[in-house]
């Protein structure tokens, strides 16, 4: 199946990761999804939860790159030298995205909050998985493009993953 012209769609996280480190099995489908989105061909919606989750992995990943460091080991490495968070090419990266791709970025209210409490719970999700969840269904998006499988076992939604699309020639 693939996404049609005109849908609606909440993109998670790891979608965006994909499309902006080229990653070798996703990276192509999530750029062309990008861009589908940019043309407005599809509606593109995500939460500044997403922007911040985006935000600190590039941050993350930066940083272990330039200090030569593991992963795991950066937010101990930051605390004691906090001045390596200047100048990061992150920040541009992330402004950009927030900017131009056409997507919708939501707010997290308290109201917001209150119900990925309760999806939380409900579904057995992580926080900030509860998060896009509650702004998914404030918004009333019922398309959810993500590579995580927890999403799976929540009702009414559908799941789109980037390895079941790998015909381009078909979008």
């Amino acid at each position: 199946m693939t996404i049609t012209p005109g849908s609606v769609l909440f993109l998670d996280t790891n979608i965006l990761i994909y499309a902006l480190t080229e990653h070798p099995r996703f990276g192509r489908w999530c750029d062309d999804l990008l861009t589908r989105i940019s043309r407005g061909e599809v509606k593109g919606h995500i939460s500044v939860i997403v922007l911040n989750e985006l935000l600190y992995k590039l941050v993350i990943g930066e940083v272990a790159q330039k200090a030569r460091i593991s992963l795991n080991q950066v937010a101990h490495y930051i605390k004691r030298q906090p001045g390596l968070l200047a100048n990061l090419e992150a920040y541009e990266v992330v402004a950009e995205v927030e900017t131009g791709y056409r997507l919708q970025v939501s707010a997290v209210t308290r109201e917001t909050f209150t119900l990925a409490r309760q999806l939380m719970a409900e579904y057995h999700l992580l926080s900030n998985d509860a998060l896009h969840l509650a702004v998914m269904r404030e918004r009333n998006i019922g398309n959810l493009v993500t590579n995580d499988a927890d999403f799976e076992r929540v009702s009414n939604i559908r799941v789109w993953k980037p390895e079941e699309l790998t015909d381009f020639s078909s979008w």
